[in-house]
């Protein structure tokens, strides 16, 4: 891309764009970074990089850059400092190119004050129990590491997600540029980043795959995807520089659905972009289809399997509580038996859209079991949070005052509910959480029936 055209490029991106030589002198600013700052042109071309970094973190800023421009760091967070003296908090990320023929590194900022606005820090770090969450993690705060889907909030959630990975700026920039209009854009520079977000819970619709990378090429990438059961299904487009016959076809072996060579053309791209995800839509329906348990309308129990064993392996990974409720409808043959099987289908019906009303996360799943059975999947949620979770749902099985004349436990029906957590581990097993969870049912309904147990 030639000097002329990159400065043209660089003027249509909205995050802060910087240029700076070895020395750390500023060679060019777009103008997205002039109006943060509110410097001139003629007043930034004199200046250093350091010299607007906060004087407190000066020492700070010196080592992130010597280690950026040595190949040590690929991004830091930096704060810079507005021509008015207040501070501008932001994550610089950087990029090894040339300039006028001269070595220099491209740097793009993230400003980060909007969402420090929206994520003040607490001003004491206490526990906090949240009351209306479907069984929230206690010491799970907003805005947490965990939480990766905070950066997707206040966006137009109903539009498909694309992740564009590429560890050259000017190719995630022009493909951002291109799609941010129809699309919700998510962006990592790096494989390992492009698998963070590809497993968190703002999954991407699709992916925008280069090959060439550090650490991590994308045929690897490419193999780590169809390995996981949460992201096999997440259709893959390369793009690359890679016209060998060879390269498309292992490319093709692995799974991916496209394969692009650059340079490319952007209508092109965004014509395969939008037949891939129009054919995920329909293979997502027909899946959910599927998952359906025809009598109660909730998910059946193969969709139960298949999201406690993707939940599992993301608690394994982050490091999170998993809980998992048995549910069971105390006495429900006799009350079958005495008001027939339409009643009784009724029954069952109610009781699984009001199990489902009344879990309050969209991570969180009901399922039928089986029979009189459900299961409940509780993502992010310790012990205690799962027994609270259980009693809200036995109350509102109780509040719907289904009367029963054969129930020796109450005049209504009513429910037993057995819970299990575990922190995923390699030290235990999935299936030793659904087995405790089913003690724990058994230990209910011995009890008396109509409560929570705990195993």
């Amino acid at each position: 891309m030639e000097e002329f055209d990159m400065r043209n490029f660089l003027e249509t991106i909205e995050d802060m764009i910087f240029i700076v030589n070895r020395e750390g002198k500023l060679l060019y600013t777009n103008t997205a970074l002039i109006k943060k700052l509110g410097y001139s042109h003629e007043e930034l071309r004199s200046m250093y990089i350091l010299a607007m970094t906060a004087p407190d973190k000066m020492d700070e800023a010196e080592k992130a850059f010597g280690d950026m421009f040595a190949g040590k760091r690929e991004s830091a967070a930096l704060s810079l400092v507005r021509k008015d003296g207040t501070p501008l908090p932001g994550k610089t990320r950087v990029w090894h190119g040339k300039w006028n023929n001269e070595p220099c590194i491209f740097g793009i900022v993230k400003d980060l004050s909007k969402e420090q606005r929206i994520f003040p820090s607490p001003s004491l770090d206490t526990p906090r129990i949240h009351p209306e969450g479907s069984g929230m993690n206690w010491r799970e705060k907003p805005g947490s590491p965990k939480d990766t889907s905070c950066e997707l909030r206040g966006k137009d959630i109903s539009k498909p997600r694309v992740l564009i990975v590429d560890d050259q700026l000017f190719n995630l920039k022009l493909l951002e540029n291109a799609l941010k209009e129809d699309y919700i854009v998510m962006t990592a520079a790096n494989g390992v980043e492009a698998l963070e977000q590809a497993t968190g819970k703002s999954q991407p619709d699709i992916i925008l795959l280069d090959v060439i990378m550090p650490v991590m090429n994308g045929y690897e990438v490419c193999i780590r995807l169809r390995e996981m059961p949460e992201t096999r299904d997440i259709p893959v487009i390369l793009l690359t520089a890679l016209k060998n016959e060879k390269n498309e076809e292992y490319a093709l072996q692995l799974g991916v659905v496209d394969y692009i060579t650059k340079p490319f053309s952007l209508p092109i791209i965004k014509g395969r972009i939008k037949n891939h995800v129009e054919q995920k839509k329909y293979r997502d329906r027909q899946r959910e289809n599927s998952y359906m348990d025809e009598l109660t309308q909730i998910s059946n129990r193969r969709k139960f399997n298949e999201s406690v064993a993707v939940e599992w392996n993301r608690g394994r990974r982050n490091g999170s509580y998993l809980s998992v409720l048995m549910i069971d409808a105390d006495l429900f043959k006799k009350y079958n038996d005495f008001y027939g099987h339409l009643e009784g289908d009724n029954c069952l019906y109610k009781i699984a859209q009001t199990l489902k009303l009344n879990l309050k996360r969209s991570s969180d799943l009901v399922a039928r079991w089986g029979g009189e059975e459900f299961a409940c999947i509780l993502t992010d949620t310790d012990r205690i949070g799962a027994i609270l979770v259980g009693e809200r749902l036995r109350k509102a099985i109780v509040n719907l005052n289904i009367p029963s004349q054969v129930s020796d436990v109450d005049r209504v029906v009513t429910v037993s509910v057995g819970a299990a957590t575990m922190l995923p581990s390699d030290d235990n097993s999935l299936e030793e959480l659904l087995q405790k969870a089913d003690l724990a049912l058994y230990k209910a309904k011995k009890s008396g029936r109509n409560r929570v147990c705990s195993a």
